[in-house]
């Protein structure tokens, strides 16, 4: 992931980006309309891990969320990894052979290695499908996976998930691994309840679809939990790597949409707990007014984007469910609970389910 795309900043054009990975305008549009009960929160989440595609880049959210999960206060590391094993014990016992393992959004090699390698040990599944739209990632993990299961097929997907439906599995069965980090950061409207969360509905049951010449479809999903100290939880933010991440959204909107007179400094960042929506909103409050325009280079519109000084934007959620909310999202999605477990110091909560 070290390899740039473009040698220096005039080489860079959205469209040689390409749509997949380059900000979606209308997501912009959304997040920063004038009518704050028209905007739609976290629409720019999925950005939090873009990576630089030029030296000198600012668009560095992926190498400071590298940094975020090696952080000794950082629960991920710590805790998604053996629950994710031990859960695969529960797993092996329910779903039958023969069986396709989409992991959906592998990450680099570190995640594979600690997420995804441990359960494909007990799984032994016939068919290993890594998705994403990051080309790179995909190809790391058929590279990790190729070389520690030489008896597994490997199928690379490069895909939004968010956006395309699955292909049907080429065996009876497929299993779809979902660290859930991802389904997270999806958005959601200011005074709607997670359980009526119509963009997590939609995600959810576009995971089901494609199942039609499979016998059976199974999602494995883990989620983080709201902690019952919420300080302790938006600390997880403070540090100037997490901010990193969400720093980075503003950056890639001036490159990506080519927004000349933006200034990505002009914000305040801060982490805030919604308990109507189950999520961590990441803030950002203008400290000057602002007007500029963004271009799409995919259709060539353009649109003036007006910021008001001392106005809160919120880019960018964490949503963190309770284990019984995400059981009634997923019977609400189309899918039928089957097992689930919570770590020992109930930070995370993982379900398997099968298509309903």
């Amino acid at each position: 992931m070290n390899n740039f795309r473009f040698a220096k900043p005039e080489d860079f054009k959205p469209y040689k980006l390409g749509k997949s990975l380059c900000m979606d305008f209308d997501a912009v549009c959304n997040a920063f309309a004038e009518d704050p009960n028209k905007r739609i929160n976290g629409t720019l989440s999925g950005y939090i891990y873009d990576m630089p595609q030029f030296p000198d880049d600012h668009v560095k959210g992926g190498v400071h969320y590298a940094r975020y999960v090696r952080l000794p206060t950082s629960l991920i590391p710590q805790k998604q990894p053996p629950l994710l094993a031990a859960f695969a014990e529960t797993i092996q016992a329910t779903i039958p052979q023969e069986t396709s393992f989409f992991d959906l959004g592998p990450g680099p090699e570190w995640s594979v290695q600690q997420n995804t390698v441990p359960a494909l040990k007990i799984l032994q599944p016939d068919v290993y499908i890594p998705v994403d739209i990051e080309p790179d990632f995909t190809k790391e993990a058929c590279h990790v996976i190729n070389n520690q299961f030489p008896n597994i097929k490997v199928t690379n997907l490069v895909s939004n998930f968010h956006a395309e439906a699955l292909p049907a599995a080429t065996t009876a069965n497929a299993l779809v691994w979902y660290p859930g980090s991802t389904l997270g950061n999806l958005p959601s409207k200011p005074t709607t309840n997670f359980i009526d969360n119509a963009y997590v509905i939609k995600h959810l049951t576009l995971l089901r679809q494609g199942a039609k010449e499979e016998k059976a479809r199974y999602l494995v999903l883990l989620m983080d939990r709201k902690k019952d100290n919420v300080q302790s939880m938006l600390d997880l933010y403070a540090s100037d790597t997490a901010k990193g991440c969400f720093l980075s959204i503003l950056f890639k909107l001036k490159r990506d949409l080519q927004a000349q007179n933006f200034d990505p400094y002009a914000f305040i960042y801060e982490p805030c707990w919604n308990e109507q929506t189950s999520a961590v909103e990441h803030t950002f409050t203008a400290t000057a007014s602002q007007s500029f325009k963004i271009y799409n280079g995919f259709t060539y519109d353009a649109t003036t984007i007006k910021i008001l000084a001392d106005e809160r934007y919120v880019l960018a959620n964490s949503i963190k469910p309770s284990l019984d909310d995400m059981q009634t999202m997923l019977t609400r999605s189309g899918w039928e609970p089957l097992q689930f477990a919570e770590d020992v110091d109930r930070q995370f909560h993982i379900h398997l389910a099968q298509v309903g």
